[in-house]
């Protein structure tokens, strides 16, 4: 087998992307508060791949998606070979839902957790907020170098895994007064991890439709913008992951800064001064508003004092809380310079392919019935052994997609096929369970147990799970945005189960479907190629072995 899985080289990144400098914009997930983390451009600075360039910093942690556009893009030098953006998260009010569902940091003066998060999913959904997206991406990519320049969206990291019931009973609140104890609870852990889920999910979309304007052809290696996601890298560090005492919060295995210590005092910080209480405003980005819910629960509490002295690191890590660790800030850099090293390749390969679901997978309403399996296999074959198995279609283009199904159908006839022991099995399902009103709230957990039935009896595939095409039927959009992210957390469960299953984006739009649910000829060869950025992340992986003889 001949890849090139490995971090990728100097020489590599030089071919792809000559750098001759780049820069970091966005809002604190991009921008650290100090206090000894460092984050991921500082990170990127010191790779050989970047050749030590460091960035032009211009993230603020307050910023929302139109400040970025106005204060940070006209700041960029001409030419600029690409930038990383984190944004949005202010624009949702996340550190105000973590206030909410989490720290309570003044007791019942903080919202409520379920209204700020049901106010969040109708921000991600709002024409502004697809209007601050293209407008960033718009301004940014007029400032890049011409036809080579990039910008690459970073995508935040679930917070929790959400099956530990010892983390039940367990809280970082700061406000502790009697009823008003924030329990990380299932039920609030797996809001949590929606939310974030649900957040990637609208930027990786509003990214796809600003890159398919830009790219007529669909060829989503000439996509300007790149959507980064790391989150399957933080699988194993994770709040109140299993194994952890506690909440696992500092135990230097979670990769998120939870705060340091209730007990300690909050100091001044030389980077933020704490808010007098009586005067300051709780509204704005990361920062302002968290040292001044900070200043009043200081007031409020007896066990939280200010004081004049120390380095301040106490303060800076609760404006962190949330944020990645260094540790985690270093996947989200592997992740970024793979992707302007454009690997990792996948050449060698002995692939034997399960193609699994409804309409979809059988191709319905492409040109040749075969939707994008041909140009799969096409695409695979030039540096690969492949073949398709199952129960419909003729060879070599067999699958086992069957119009109109709903989960449980599928899962009923994976069976037949099974048996042929596929390495690769791409599964995408849930589009009739969700059009048909089939009891959509479980549909991700038939998800789940289909999983499950895969690799019960294919026990060394590799299974890619599609976050499935979006519906432009009236009423449907919104349950298909839920869906997918509650499927992308139980593939999370899946992996910390050391289950060879990973959750795969597909660069398709509504403008890209025929009849408000199947796709084009253009819109199934995108999913092909999305298909094989799955193929190439498992290979990363090293998830990909040898068929089993049958």
């Amino acid at each position: 087998v001949s890849t090139t899985n490995g971090a990728p080289t100097s020489a590599q990144c030089a071919a792809n992307l000559p750098i001759k400098n780049w820069a970091s914009l966005g809002d604190s997930y991009s921008n650290i508060v100090g206090g000894g983390l460092q984050d991921y451009e500082a990170l990127m600075a010191t790779d050989a791949c970047l050749q030590g360039k460091k960035p032009q910093y211009l993230s603020n942690p307050d910023a929302t998606i139109s400040q970025v556009s106005r204060d940070q893009v006209p700041k960029l030098l001409t030419n600029t070979n690409f930038v990383t953006l984190s944004a949005g998260a202010n624009d949702i009010g996340l550190v105000q839902i973590l206030d909410a569902c989490v720290y309570n940091f003044i007791g019942s003066a903080s919202l409520d957790c379920a209204t700020l998060l049901r106010n969040a999913a109708r921000t991600m959904s709002s024409a502004d907020f697809a209007s601050s997206w293209n407008d960033v991406l718009s301004k940014s990519r007029s400032v890049l170098a011409p036809n080579t320049g990039k910008a690459y969206v970073v995508a935040n990291a679930a917070f929790f895994d959400e099956t530990t019931p010892s983390c039940s009973q367990k809280s970082l609140a700061v406000y502790t007064g009697t009823g008003q104890q924030k329990y990380l609870n299932a039920a609030t852990r797996k809001g949590l991890n929606e939310l974030i889920h649900r957040f990637n999910w609208w930027q990786n979309y509003l990214v796809t439709k600003y890159n398919r304007a830009q790219v007529p052809s669909g060829n989503t290696l000439q996509y300007p913008v790149q959507f980064i996601d790391a989150d399957d890298r933080f699988n194993g560090h994770r709040l109140c992951r299993a194994g952890a005492d506690g909440t696992g919060s500092g135990d230097g295995n979670t990769w998120f800064a939870t705060g340091d210590g209730l007990s300690k005092p909050i100091t001044r910080s030389p980077y933020e001064k704490l808010k007098p209480p009586a005067t300051c405003s709780p509204n704005g980005g990361w920062n302002e508003y968290a040292t001044c819910r900070m200043a009043k629960a200081i007031q409020k509490t007896s066990f939280l004092t200010l004081t004049q002295s120390g380095s301040g690191t106490t303060l800076n890590n609760w404006e962190r809380i949330f944020h990645p660790t260094t540790q985690g800030q270093d996947l989200i850099r592997d992740e970024i310079v793979s992707q302007i090293a454009q690997g990792p390749t996948l050449s060698g390969y002995n692939l034997r392919i399960l193609p699994l679901g409804a309409s979809i997978i059988a191709g319905a309403h492409s040109s040749d019935g075969n939707g994008f399996r041909k140009v799969l296999y096409d695409t695979l074959r030039k540096t690969n052994t492949v073949s398709y198995v199952g129960s419909q279609g003729t060879a070599p283009l067999q699958h086992e997609g069957h119009g109109g199904w709903i989960i449980q159908d599928v899962s009923s006839v994976a069976g037949v096929s099974l048996p042929s022991r596929p390495n690769v099995v791409l599964i995408h399902v849930g589009t009739n369970d969700l059009l048909t009103n089939n009891n959509i709230d479980q549909a991700p957990d038939r998800i789940g147990a289909l999983i499950d039935h895969v690799l019960a009896v294919a026990t060394d595939a590799v299974v890619l799970v599609a976050q499935i095409l979006p519906s432009s039927r009236v009423g449907a959009f919104d349950n298909f945005v839920t869906f997918n992210a509650r499927v992308a957390s139980i593939i999370n469960q899946k992996q910390n189960e050391h289950k060879k299953v990973m959750k795969v984006w597909m660069p398709v739009t509504t403008e890209d479907l025929v009849d408000g649910v199947h796709p084009e000829d253009a819109g199934y060869n995108k999913m092909a190629q999305g298909w094989i950025k799955g193929l190439q992340r498992a290979a990363e992986k090293g998830w990909i072995g040898t068929p089993v003889r049958v």
